[in-house]
């Protein structure tokens, strides 16, 4: 195992050292103790503190350490007054994932986002093209005719259904500042961003572990480290451990995906499948603006 000093930042006082260690490709956070953090990761807990410190209001992160679920939820006085999406650039905006039905593509209800009128026009351009796109195994393919409109309709639609209303986004991941940080509403992205689309052929997600494959896990668990505790919590189960580990991978058929506590991490079961799916993705321009008088306004901050 290797380890790489990215960088040694500071923030509130406290200093944290970011390191890439190359066993599993994943970035060190380290506050005292080292997590295994990505830069996306520690952006979305600095992006929080951030809003959090300059409108003096509750700012908080839904979903734990979940790269689907990068919205911020902000209270003032124990009431919610808007989503905010946080973005670490170049980011993803989101995916859909297809399925080959003969000789076309359809909707997957496997995405995690419902189908709408834009992802139904862009269904329809693969399909009208569908010879370009049906023998593609793992490569990327640009997707270029279609308009930029439909796609940041799509995103702001996706997102609407979130109630995001806000968005923030830097292409730095710490030591933010309104010099680097845009914060601006979700109607007016098109004016902050590029967007792309590109088609690929990928594994479509690992999903929570089945009850039926529960004693299997364990097998292979019990191989590792046989101190641990699993509990069920909504539909998901959570293992224990009373320590952590560096290889998240358990078998060939499982591995662990972390939460927001030590120790503890959601078990999940590989996809071994590979499905077409299209990805959005998002770059900051250079007119980065943060327009915090006016969110103060429109929440009367």
């Amino acid at each position: 195992m290797s380890r790489k000093i990215l960088s040694l930042i500071s923030y509130k006082g406290t200093k944290y050292l970011v390191i890439r260690i190359t066993c599993y490709n994943a970035t060190v956070y380290k506050k005292g103790k080292i997590m295994a953090l990505q830069k996306w990761e520690v952006f979305q807990n600095q992006a929080t503190d951030f809003l959090s410190d300059y409108f003096d209001i509750h700012c908080s992160m839904e979903g734990g350490f979940d790269a689907t679920t990068s919205k911020i939820t902000a209270r003032n006085v124990n009431q919610v007054i808007t989503t905010i999406e946080a973005k670490f650039c170049p980011a993803q905006a989101g995916q859909v994932i297809l399925l080959s039905d003969g000789n076309k593509f359809i909707f997957s209800e496997k995405s995690k986002n419902s189908s709408n009128e834009y992802t139904q026009e862009i269904i329809k351009y693969l399909n009208t093209n569908y010879s370009s796109f049906k023998g593609t195994s793992s490569a990327t393919i640009p997707v270029t005719t279609i308009s930029y409109s439909t796609l940041f309709n799509w995103v702001k639609t996706v997102y609407k259904q979130k109630n995001v209303e806000w968005l923030i986004a830097s292409n730095e991941f710490a030591n933010l500042s309104v010099d680097d940080t845009l914060f601006v509403p979700l109607d007016e992205i098109e004016n902050y961003f590029d967007i792309s689309l590109v088609f690929r052929r990928k594994k479509s997600g690992n999903d929570h572990i089945p009850g039926k494959d529960l004693l299997d896990f364990q097998e292979e668990m019990d191989l590792i480290n046989d101190n641990y505790q699993i509990k069920r919590t909504n539909n998901r189960y959570l293992l224990t451990l009373n320590e952590r580990i560096s290889n998240f991978n358990i078998g060939t058929k499982y591995l662990l995906s972390m939460t927001n506590k030590d120790c503890q991490y959601y078990i999940k079961k590989k996809d071994i499948n590979t499905n077409p799916n299209i990805m959005f993705q998002l770059k900051l321009k250079d007119n980065i603006e943060f327009q915090g008088e006016r969110f103060k306004k429109d929440y009367n901050l």
